[in-house]
């Protein structure tokens, strides 16, 4: 039996006061199952005005007539753990949505103190360490983010990024080919512009925030469901489009010129609905429109599209249809090159082309109100393009072609997920994914005068299998236990893996949490590696990749949770990962695939063993206001040491153990008015530098070559990076649209943060390349 609220409207319109409509869903956390007679509730100070509803029989509610700004709501449900949802932003030009998912209580009690869901809660409630929430309006909102969900990422304790021109996010030191992509319950490979075959990030990101909602982050020890990954998880769901009404979106900022859609589909059924965004290169409008923007020829060139579209049946269940693509593309030219270049020499022509495109399918499927099917079908292509020319021929100004690489992915993904509540207590989980791969890599070089050797020649298929369950057990009120299993299987060399995962959470009272968690995990190593080759090696060594067994690893991780009642979060974790079976060179000891995937390619290394080690520990800090009264701060902390072994047996620092990362944000929302919102966020990031491997000058003099000193490998480290940013921002309600203007002056004290060092042919000295220094991001965006 539910408690009706009864809502009353007040003299809005007489108040000259704008209002919105706020729907959404109401949900058990664990089941997903629809909750019929759920009370929601508007949270106000008038103690004579009450808005508020319930939920009809398929668990949706409608709000009417809410006030514009931030506001709060609870939501109540028999036998269920009351939840507010705190600082929801109601604006004018869109309608509001909200996702509410409830939690059961074990035991009934006659009186229970029960806390808002603070944000930092994950979605997935088999998580029991080492998460965090990707809120879609953080990504907008945060400084120096662009709006790009692995940017926002890099604000989480112990995440950093490689450069400030790509998104690549390195996890507790890992490399970042270590980190997972899913979307939508799907692993998906690198949702980003001018992505390479292997890695997992980009300059700029095919993923449109406006299109997700809330999603998980996981940094280790993960539960049974997670496979083929090492470092981190990015599990990320896209929204539903409106199904009440059609709405529209424009924006322009350095990502993109953006046009999106959203609306009901009343021809196919009942809270049917659609979602779609288009994006266009910014600078590639500038460049048709005959603006110089000082790039050159050098234009970067790109366009992505999102969409969802979502069909909820009375009795067939729910299908969705969503994908994502983009086409990228750049050029750098030898006569337009300047000093700082860092792709291409002088006297050489780089072009670069990069293709995506990424269909999916959910049918889910209630076979009672707690237990739930879920068949998945995903298809994806990928495609990059690299070919370079250079002035091969003395005396002459003519370009060659020296260079030719095409590298194509197609992959096949079916999912089947059960997933059913026994009771208050007991919940279960398992499944199988079947992943097909079909690769055609091709890599020419130009090594003699019309003599060009196949770097790489591969036209096969590949196919990975696993199965997972998991089970948890919620002993009583306050202590939660988590186990899985998974099980591994890749068809191209036979290799197989067994996963135990383990997970304890202990609620002490209803402000301290302690938590455990264990994982084993094993990933493919990046598909560039297994099929790399040389001409210089023999066929033995140049097949020998293509058996390299899985890399390994163990993670432990310990946490402490401190809830403090001004709405501020504390959160203690350390961990230790060990590495092993990690594909190592036996002829060049200091090599390690471990310090790969922070670049657009992958080091050609053949006849790689799977000695190597490595090993990654640490502790983090989490300080956190979520925003209430306008006001809201985050405070990382990460020191950490990340080291690597390589077939010499000498234990070095890996290219990405900076030793510590810290990230403070902080953020102010000012009202001036019913129709204006003035915000200002800040954000200061200040780590340590990336490692390094000295540059031996003299032998670069002699050869005219760039030559490193490897009996120093990685055995130096640039100077700190300092970057502070500053956004200012504006809203403003009209009568039927929201507008929002906004600055973001990131690195506005001009530091210099080193890049790389590299040696200079013309002037025989070793040069510094530095990070992109100084960048305003301006951004409009129209709702309605």
């Amino acid at each position: 039996m539910c408690i009706v609220l009864m809502g009353f409207k007040n003299n809005l319109q007489a108040q000259n006061v704008s209002t919105q409509t706020v729907r959404g869903i109401v949900v058990d956390s664990e089941s997903d199952y629809k909750l019929p007679g759920a009370t929601i509730q508007l949270i106000t100070d008038s103690s004579t005005t009450t808005f508020a509803t319930v939920t009809d029989i398929n668990g949706y509610f409608t709000l009417e007539n809410i006030p514009l700004g931030r506001q709060s709501f609870l939501c109540q449900y028999i036998g269920y753990k009351d939840k507010t949802i705190n600082n929801y932003l109601v604006v004018m030009g869109k309608e509001g949505y909200l996702d509410i998912k409830l939690e059961e209580e074990v035991t009934s009690l006659s009186e229970v103190v029960i806390l808002s869901r603070k944000r930092g809660e994950v979605n997935n409630t088999l998580v029991s360490v080492s998460a965090n929430t990707l809120e879609q309006d953080e990504i907008i909102r945060f400084s120096g983010s662009l709006g790009d969900v692995s940017r926002m990422a890099q604000n989480f304790a112990g995440v950093s990024g490689a450069s400030d021109d790509r998104n690549d996010i390195i996890v507790r030191g890992n490399s970042p080919s270590s980190v997972l992509w899913r979307l939508e319950g799907l692993d998906i490979p690198s949702p980003n512009h001018y992505a390479s075959l292997g890695t997992t990030g980009g300059p700029i990101s095919m993923l449109n925030a406006n299109n997700l909602k809330s999603s998980d982050f996981l940094s280790g020890a993960f539960p049974a469901e997670y496979a083929n990954v090492t470092g981190a998880v990015l599990d990320l769901k896209l929204r539903n489009g409106n199904s009440n009404k059609y709405e529209f979106l424009g924006q322009i900022g350095f990502n993109g010129v953006e046009f999106g859609t959203e609306g009901p589909i009343n021809s196919i059924g009942e809270n049917a609905s659609f979602l779609i965004n288009y994006r266009y290169s910014t600078l590639q409008v500038f460049d048709i429109l005959g603006l110089d923007l000082g790039t050159g020829g050098s234009i970067p060139q790109y366009q992505d599209i999102n969409f969802k579209v979502n069909v909820p049946t009375k009795k067939a269940g729910t299908f969705s249809f969503w994908g994502l693509g983009g086409l990228s593309g750049i050029s750098f030219q030898s006569a337009e090159q300047e000093g700082d270049n860092l792709f291409t020499d002088d006297g050489t022509n780089v072009t670069s082309e990069s293709n995506t495109g990424i269909l999916g399918f959910n049918h889910k499927y209630f076979l009672n109100d707690k237990t739930s099917s879920m068949i998945s079908l995903a298809f994806s292509a990928t495609e990059s393009i690299n070919t370079q020319e250079e002035i091969i021929q003395p005396n002459s100004s003519t370009f060659e072609s020296t260079f030719n690489g095409k590298r194509t992915q197609i992959k096949s993904t079916i999912n089947w997920t059960l997933n059913s509540k026994i009771n208050k207590k007991h919940r279960i989980k398992y499944g199988v994914n079947y992943d097909h791969f079909n690769l055609n890599i091709k890599d020419s070089l130009l090594v003699d005068i019309d003599f060009w050797f196949n770097i790489n020649d591969f036209n096969g298929n590949a196919s990975l299998l696993r199965a997972f369950g998991q089970w948890q057990y919620k002993l009583n009120q306050k202590l939660k236990l988590n186990t899985g299993l998974n099980v591994l299987y890749l068809s191209r060399n036979k290799s197989s893996a067994l996963e135990p995962r383990f997970g304890l959470t202990y609620d002490v009272n209803e402000r301290n949490i302690f938590a455990l968690g264990y994982g084993s995990h094993n990933q493919m190593q990046p598909l560039p590696i297994y099929f790399s080759s040389q001409p210089e090696a023999t066929d033995q060594e140049n097949l020998q990749n293509s058996k390299l067994d899985f890399l390994k690893s163990d993670h432990f991780v310990v946490s402490y949770t401190h809830l403090f009642k001004s709405n501020i979060r504390l959160k203690l974790e350390t961990y230790y990962q060990n590495l092993f079976s990690v594909a190592v060179d036996p002829k060049e000891g200091y090599f390690s695939v471990l310090n790969a995937g922070a670049d657009f390619s992958f080091p050609n290394n053949v006849g790689l063993t799977n000695d190597g080690k490595g090993r990654n520990y640490g502790l983090e800090l989490t300080l956190q206001k979520s925003l209430s009264k306008g006001f809201y701060f985050l405070l990382t902390g990460s020191l950490f040491e990340s080291k690597y072994t390589g077939s010499d047996l000498v234990e070095r620092n890996t290219y990405y153990n900076s030793n510590y990362v810290t990230n403070f944000l902080i953020g102010k929302e000012i009202n001036l008015n019913n129709k204006f919102l003035f915000t200002i966020d800040a954000k200061m990031n200040y780590s340590g530098g990336r490692r390094y491997t000295p540059i031996d000058l003299p032998a670069s003099i002699m050869t005219n070559e760039q030559v490193l000193d490897n009996t120093n490998y990685f055995g130096q480290q640039y100077k700190p990076y300092i970057r502070p940013d500053l956004k200012l921002g504006l809203k403003s309600n009209g009568k039927k649209i929201t507008q929002t203007w906004s600055i973001d002056l990131q690195n506005f004290i001009f530091r210099d943060n080193v890049f790389i060092q590299s040696y200079d042919k013309s002037s025989q000295t070793i040069r510094t390349l530095n990070q992109r220094g100084f960048f305003p991001d301006f951004r409009y965006q129209i709702l309605f």
